[in-house]
């Protein structure tokens, strides 16, 4: 998947369904080379295809493969020589630190100087714990390691457990604000648990947050090296990054979202985020027509 910057003010710039970079921040636009376009083109469709079969309740897993028809691949050699090979339909990079994302896996490699934030990772994510009544499912919500590897190179490779169904939030483009809106309540449960630990995340954007539009799970399973302790100064963190994330994904949709919702995203967060999940609650129910699913994509 294409990922750009604008040039103009360093923003994320999103794909329009036409294939035309357009930047929610300034709004400088930006024409993809015609092989660009083609190749963005090709994947978009197949986006589309799997939106459409994820709102069949009788679509499975299997049903998707088309998918990763064309996928791309990439080899790193380890220190024993041995080749490790990832085919992958999605690639980023977040703070030096490369992202490929396969079938069930996401791979991180770290760079022989950033070695350092993935032992960080790995300590912040032994630090947390669950509520007792909601442990399993919460537990979902952070990365499960599966291995790491030195490469040849001196850098890392670290493989983290994905569903299949999970797919990296920036691959679905602009979304509706009923898609938007079931994100933000899985990120506000996910703020709850880490006010629970009295820690923040401190990098909630949609590079690190992983969704299945099919069941409204999400994930949040990149930039675990910024977890720290909560104080009085970086309280509200997270709860800010909520809304920054939700105003991307609405894109010039912004506007177009119910007045309760758009107060919500430009007032200050609450206190802590028990109060935020429910004030955001309570927009829900009086704002936004109570609870529903909404089937993704409709």
């Amino acid at each position: 998947m294409i990922s750009f910057k604008c040039a103009n003010c360093a923003g994320e710039m999103t794909v329009s369904y036409t294939g035309e970079l357009v930047c929610p921040y300034c709004g400088a636009k930006h024409n993809l080379s015609d092989k660009e376009l083609e190749g963005y083109k090709v994947f978009r469709h197949r986006m589309l295809e799997y939106l459409a079969a994820v709102s069949n309740d009788s679509a499975k897993a299997s049903d998707y493969e088309y998918l990763w028809n064309g996928a791309d691949s990439v080899t790193f050699v380890a220190e024993d020589e041995s080749e490790i090979r990832i085919r992958f339909i999605y690639e980023s990079e977040l703070e030096g630190v490369k992202m490929y994302v396969a079938k069930d896996s996401i791979i991180y490699v770290f760079p022989k100087d950033k070695v350092s934030l993935h032992e960080k990772s790995l300590k912040n994510i032994s630090k947390i714990t669950f509520p007792q009544a909601d442990m399993k499912s919460l537990a979902k919500c952070i990365p499960q390691s599966k291995g790491t590897y030195r490469l040849i190179d001196g850098s890392l490779l670290w493989a983290v457990s994905k569903d299949e169904g999970l797919y990296p939030l920036p691959l679905f483009g602009n979304l509706s604000w009923e898609d938007t809106a079931w994100i933000v309540s899985r990120l506000e449960n996910i703020a709850c648990l880490m006010e629970y630990n009295d820690a923040v995340h401190g990098l909630i954007d949609p590079e690190t947050i992983f969704i299945n539009p099919k069941t409204h799970e999400a994930s949040l399973l990149g930039g675990w090296w910024k977890m720290c302790d909560m104080s009085p100064y970086n309280k509200s963190s997270d709860l800010k990054d909520i809304r920054k994330t939700a105003k991307k994904l609405l894109g010039s949709g912004f506007e177009d979202t119910p007045k309760a919702f758009k107060e919500f995203l430009n007032e200050a967060s609450k206190i802590d985020a028990f109060k935020d999940f429910e004030y955001w609650d309570n927009i829900i129910e009086k704002g936004l027509g109570g609870r529903h699913f909404h089937k993704f994509g409709k």
